[in-house]
């Protein structure tokens, strides 16, 4: 089984290295982790974070919308990460979107880069405090009793 994920891992990685739009999808904090790799010279290379929209073609739809005076495309590489943000900024689907972000030649890659980071820790601690607070989808166990 394990060899099977790490098959499967391997070669949803190798479609993201080739894939013009990346989407990493976090359920924990709701949130999707989208990278558009087209460009032109007034038109960089874009890493947002928005909320997941149920599918792929939706996905696809928004990001061709957003953008379109680029070329349209037709598939995206979707992977998952359950795990917490900080386990994200140290994985393999991290350092391969910063490395594309980088190898695109725009000067504020980097800065990109951080800014879609520190977005998803935010959004990754609304969803902490919503679950303590027993907010949104989640309950609490025990509740606070009168005095």
């Amino acid at each position: 089984m394990e060899q099977d994920f790490d098959r499967e891992m391997a070669e949803a990685m190798a479609q993201a290295e080739r894939a013009e739009v990346v989407c990493v999808i976090m359920p924990i904090i709701n949130q999707c982790l989208v990278y558009d790799a087209r460009h032109t010279a007034d038109d960089p290379p874009r890493l947002t974070v928005s909320p997941p929209l149920g599918s792929a073609e939706r996905r696809l739809r928004q990001v061709n919308q957003s953008r379109p005076h680029l070329k349209y495309v037709r598939d995206l590489t979707v992977l998952p990460w359950t795990g917490s943000v900080e386990s994200f900024a140290h994985s393999d689907i991290w350092e391969l979107i910063v490395r594309r972000m980088v190898n695109s030649g725009l000067k504020t890659a980097g800065n990109a880069c951080q800014e879609a980071l520190d977005e998803l820790k935010q959004w990754e601690r609304r969803a902490l405090i919503a679950m303590i607070k027993g907010q949104g989808p989640y309950q609490t166990v025990w509740s606070r009793g009168r005095r």
